[in-house]
């Protein structure tokens, strides 16, 4: 489900930070949202796999948004994680802090400004200016690729 800032459908966003910038998907991306879980290490796997995640039977990786997005370690007391729906089955992600959820006009989205990190604009689609601070809007098909 890729977007342009032009198709951006208006409807809730769920929010999340992660290093210190705030980050939108739409609600329906979310699948459920955890508290800190005990996750199985998978040995050999990439440094922004933190291991296994088993929500009722069901086992998915647990990917570490910080490290994905090429931001520093945080504090792995408060994590947080995010069940998203990915294209190829569920994929959890851990955040730094669960944000709210917004109701969003599509049209308000902007396209990524040049000032965006460039290890950040391959997982976002758009911005959206709002109330002194920008959302991020993360393109859920390239976090949950190649897990």
């Amino acid at each position: 489900m890729s977007h342009t800032h032009n198709d951006v459908q208006t409807g809730q966003w769920a929010t999340f930070h992660v290093g210190g910038e705030q980050f939108a998907l739409p609600v329906e991306e979310v699948q459920e949202v955890l508290l800190k879980q005990p996750l199985t290490p998978v040995p050999l796997a990439p440094s922004e796999i933190l291991g296994l995640l088993n929500l009722r039977g069901a086992i998915m990786p647990a990917i570490d948004l910080r490290r994905r997005l090429g931001f520093p370690d945080g504090d792995e007391k408060e994590q947080k994680l995010l069940v998203l729906r990915g294209a190829e089955g569920p994929v959890s992600v851990v955040v730094d802090e669960i944000g709210d959820v917004f109701e969003l006009e599509g049209k308000g989205w902007r396209p990524v400004p040049d000032t965006l990190e460039s290890n950040h604009r391959s997982f976002v689609f758009g911005v959206f200016p709002m109330q002194g601070q920008v959302l991020l809007g993360l393109k859920v098909d390239v976090i949950c690729a190649d897990q």
